[in-house]
């Protein structure tokens, strides 16, 4: 009954309110190069102190292309190591070029990660997908995880739509993002089947005062206006031992969809607002404490209401171009996240233990109009003309983690690492079906409750514990074995009541023991060639089944998802370090897919057969001349079902998943050089391509729609003077009509009309820093 997805929600509803219908009325969601910076979340307290002068530093101005390729160092193996010696696919992007392309969401960047895809349905919901392991926009739950340094962030359970209020977080004052492809479930545990999304915040500067601020306005083609501001204060307490970083950002991102129904124009702009603040204490090169909590805001007046109302058939819009037809009243969306950790790094000379804690909270508001589904049918039942209807559904999660790891010194023939992982996670969600006046949008006074339906208190723990071993048999050949444990628990209540979903009032609990494993042997030709490989397996913990009475034929509880991943790789500095190349090729296997399905009238999680992904990922980047930066990557991926889905769904053995494009490809390039009189400046520009995808596996007998490929352009250019930056953008320079997303807004899958969402039309912005 969630509303992971709005298509689903409607969904969720359809079958409840069919069958209420027979019943009497009386009776219902790669660094670029340039950043070298080293995250002491993961490091040793040493490395912590040396970050804290080098993060202070940090994004003072637009870094010049660097020509040694091989200094970029990441976190991906929580531990700090070369991104050309980490033996896996890992894809890094500096918090430096995210600032010089003006990449504020995934939508911005995600094309330059090789296996990466969204299914971006409006701000604030999106769904990541890594190496095709994706069910569609219906997944009830994250195949990606998220961290937030070395702090796991979001839902793990299918009860807080897990699967879509992904943690977008804006990237002002981010250090790095690091995405790890392929399953991460010996370090990383549940929901990290198809990889993990890192951000790695830079930390304070115990050395020195330092700050930043940046405005920038942008317009958008056939759409409004928007605007951001950021500032960045460093401040230094006790000279080389205490130090206070705080960041803060405003933005307002401008529409580009009109509401018909209302007269309303640019209805899908968005307000993010938001913070961190963070104290780091370093009193010897031996320990470190790290303190600091993040707040961010988005709201919209019509996000709730996404997509632009399309024929299925020819994916022509029906009332124009990027136009909706929308009650008034509904499409209210906000998400609040709340992330407050503690991190500590203790060096005892023979191991090094590092300590996280956290807790994170996370709000919603949504009210979507489904009156295109339910109107047809409910208004004649009721006896009621001009009839509109919405589902409000707000939600709430507090999340605690606590993660502590021990692990040996890296210069030993056997290198060891042991762990221990607690979550917590408490979550309430509801759903109201409203009744309005769908052309007033003004409530309309009816004596019956339509439906209720609250799914709370629901509590998910989880205890795990990991370990690995690496042994370096020489200085060239290693091999890593791991193994992780998890013991998880579910129990929610959930009561209804309403005519159209009768009364309810029940408990269930649910409980999984997973065992996730490694196997990662690598080979050293050189310095600067490794050719390794990697056995890997991950989970998605099951629970009790949400939204069904039981006694209707549908299970209690769903099982876990797994997949295991074969993958190989080589990755290669060529050109005394002027050029990198990678290379991957992976095939999964994954088993129990967790599905959508029907019984009894009601939507329900349930367990499907099998599907399997396979492909090759290629990246490379080349120093061609001082200043001048040239990247590219591709990817190829054959993700389908290896058995049909169950029953209540129709997808066959052989058929592609939803939203997986065979092809993705980016080709960048970036230019620094020097003018008169100390001024130097920036151009560059990058394209991409995402090749057609198929639409979720349907409900009832009929077509799967085919969401076409699409292309993009993006220039930049500036100029640097002593302190100051000033940038000029333009994105999405053709205007292309990129879907991201398509669903029905009926009830009857393959009827028109279809909701479509989009790429963001021609955007062009200019913005001013200045660093102090």
């Amino acid at each position: 009954m969630e509303l992971h997805h709005p298509y689903r929600g409607r969904r969720s509803l359809s079958m409840a309110v069919a069958l209420a219908l027979l019943l009497p009325v009386s009776t219902w969601a790669q660094s670029a190069p340039g950043s070298d910076g080293v995250s002491n979340q993961s490091g040793t307290p040493g490395e912590g102190a040396a970050l804290a002068q080098a993060g202070g530093q940090a994004r003072q101005k637009a870094a010049p292309n660097t020509t040694d390729l091989s200094t970029v160092v990441v976190t991906a193996n929580k531990r700090s190591e070369r991104l050309q010696d980490v033996p896996m696919a890992v894809s890094a992007l500096s918090g430096d070029q995210l600032e010089r392309q003006s990449a504020l969401s995934f939508a911005d960047y995600a094309t330059q990660i090789p296996g990466l895809n969204t299914v971006a349905l409006s701000p604030g919901q999106t769904q990541l997908v890594l190496r095709g392991i994706t069910s569609g926009a219906n997944t009830p739950n994250a195949t990606v995880g998220t961290y937030i340094d070395d702090t796991p962030y979001g839902s793990s359970t299918v009860y807080a739509a897990g699967s879509v209020l992904t943690p977008d977080i804006d990237p002002d004052d981010v250090e790095r993002i690091e995405v790890l492809r392929g399953p991460q479930g010996t370090l990383y545990g549940a929901n990290t089947l198809g990889g993990l999304l890192k951000f790695v915040t830079t930390p304070p500067d115990s050395t020195r005062f330092a700050g930043r601020l940046q405005a920038g306005a942008s317009s958008v083609a056939g759409g409004g206006d928007g605007f951001d501001t950021h500032g960045m204060i460093n401040l230094p307490l006790v000279q080389d031992k205490l130090a206070l970083r705080v960041n803060a950002y405003s933005r307002h991102d401008a529409g580009y969809v009109d509401n018909v129904a209302t007269g309303e124009k640019d209805v899908n702009d968005a307000k993010v607002r938001g913070g961190r603040a963070q104290l780091l204490w370093t009193p010897s090169d031996r320990f470190s404490l790290r303190l600091s909590a993040l707040a961010q805001n988005l709201t919209g007046d019509a996000l709730a209401n996404n997509g632009v109302d399309v024929d299925p058939l020819g994916l022509q819009p029906i009332h124009g171009d990027l136009k909706q037809s929308r009650a008034p009243g509904t499409g209210q969306f906000d998400v609040r996240y709340r992330l407050y950790d503690a991190s500590i790094n203790a060096d005892f000379g023979w191991s090094k233990l590092v300590s996280s804690t956290s807790y994170g909270t996370l709000d919603r508001g949504y009210n979507g109009d489904v009156t295109a589904a339910y109107g047809p049918i409910l208004g004649p039942a009721l006896g009621l003309t001009d009839a509109g209807f919405s589902i409000r559904n707000p939600m709430s999660l507090g999340k605690f983690t606590q993660e502590l790891r021990l692990q040996s010194r890296e210069d030993q023939t056997l290198e060891w690492r042991v762990g221990v992982f607690y979550t917590r996670e408490h979550t309430h969600n509801v759903q109201d079906v409203l009744l309005f006046d769908a052309n007033a949008g003004t409530p309309i006074d009816f004596p019956l409750t339509l439906g209720h339906i609250a799914v709370g208190p629901a509590v998910f723990t989880e205890w795990a514990g990991y370990g690995d071993v690496t042994w370096h048999a020489t200085d060239r050949f290693s091999i890593l074995l791991g193994a992780r444990y998890s013991s998880d628990k579910t129990t929610f209540t959930q009561t209804g009541t309403g005519i159209l979903v009768g009364d309810s009032n029940f408990t269930i609990k649910g409980s999984d023991s997973p065992t996730t494993f490694l196997f990662n042997p690598s080979f050293k030709f050189s310095e600067n060639l490794m050719a390794y490989g990697r056995v890997a397996s991950g989970f998605r913990p099951g629970g009790p089944n949400v939204g069904v009475p039981p006694g209707l034929g549908a299970p209690v509880t769903f099982g876990p998802d797994k997949l295991v991943s074969y993958e190989l790789g080589l990755k290669s500095t060529l050109l005394d370090r002027h050029m990198t190349f990678d290379l991957a090729t992976f095939y999964i296997d994954w088993s129990k897919i967790q599905l959508t399905s029907f019984a009894g009238g009601f939507s329900f999680l349930g367990n499907g057969g099998k599907a399997q992904s396979q492909g090759f990922e290629g990246s490379w980047q080349y120093a061609a001349a001082p200043g001048l930066m040239l990247t590219a990557n591709t990817t190829w991926t054959d993700a389908q079902l290896s058995e049909d889905t169950p029953a209540g769904l129709y997808g066959y053995k052989g058929d592609r998943l939803p939203s997986v494009p065979k092809w993705n490809a980016n080709f960048g390039i970036d230019y620094d050089f020097p003018l008169a009189d100390g001024w130097s400046a920036f151009v560059g520009g990058s394209y991409r391509y995402v090749g057609s995808r198929l639409s979720d596996f349907s409900t009832a007998p009929g077509p799967r729609y085919t969401m076409p490929s699409y292309s993009g352009v993006d220039l930049r250019a500036g100029v640097n003077h002593g302190a100051w930056t000033f940038k000029a953008y333009v994105k999405n320079l053709g205007d292309k009509r990129g879907l991201t997303s398509i669903g029905p807004e009926t009830t009857d899958p393959t009827a028109s009309p279809f909701a479509a969402t989009y790429v963001t039309p021609r955007t062009v912005g200019l913005s001013a820093t200045v660093n102090f």
